[in-house]
C-alpha cells in the first residue's frame, strides 16, 4: 500500500488537527461503500474531538442503507438535491474535505463545481483506477483494495488516534 506511508499519515493527522470545519463527500447515487466509508469517517472525526463535521451527499442513499446514516444527526447529513445552496456553502466554508469512493470531481455530479471551487484541502480516499491526483491535496489511492471502506480502515489504523502497539 504505497500511499499509506508515514509522511502521508502525518500530513493527514496535521490536516485533521488544524481543521475547524470538515466536509465528507462521496459519489452520486451512493452505494454501501460510499455511505459506509462516509459514516465511518464522520464518527472517527467526531471521536477526534471535531465538532463541525458534515456528510454532504449529492443525492439520497437508497432506503435500504438508511440504517447506516441513522447514527448521524440530521443536521450533519446534508443532501444536495434537497438543499443545494447549503451544500455549496458548506463546501465553500470547509477547511478540509474528505473525498471518499470516487476518483474525480465529476463523479459527484452537482457537487463537482462547488468541490472544485472550494479552497479547502481535499483528501482523496479511493480504490478506483486512474484517480485525478492533481485535483487533491493528499491522495490515498489503492486499486488493489476491494473498497474505500477497507482502505479507510487501513489508513485510520495507522493514525495516532487508533495506533496499536506492535
Amino acid at each position: 500500500m504505497e500511499d499509506i506511508n508515514s509522511a502521508n499519515i502525518e500530513t493527514l493527522e496535521k490536516a485533521i488537527d488544524e481543521a475547524r470545519r470538515i466536509g465528507i463527500v462521496t459519489h452520486m447515487k451512493p452505494d454501501g461503500d460510499a455511505i459506509g466509508s462516509s459514516v465511518a469517517m464522520y464518527h472517527y472525526l467526531k471521536a477526534c474531538g471535531k465538532s463541525s463535521v458534515k456528510v454532504i451527499l449529492n443525492d439520497r442513499q437508497p432506503a435500504y442503507l438508511d440504517f447506516l446514516t441513522d447514527s448521524i444527526p440530521m443536521e450533519d447529513l446534508i443532501i444536495s438535491e434537497r438543499m443545494p445552496a447549503e451544500a455549496d456553502i458548506l463546501l465553500r466554508d470547509s477547511d478540509l474535505v474528505f473525498c471518499l469512493d470516487f476518483n474525480a470531481f465529476h463523479r459527484t455530479d452537482k457537487l463537482a463545481a462547488a468541490l472544485a471551487a472550494s479552497k479547502a484541502d481535499k483528501v482523496l480516499i479511493d480504490h478506483h483506477l486512474s484517480p485525478e491526483r492533481e485535483a487533491f491535496d493528499l491522495v490515498f489511492s489503492e486499486t488493489d483494495i476491494s473498497s474505500a471502506s477497507e482502505l479507510l480502515f487501513h489508513i485510520l489504523m495507522e493514525t495516532r488516534a487508533l495506533a496499536h502497539d506492535a
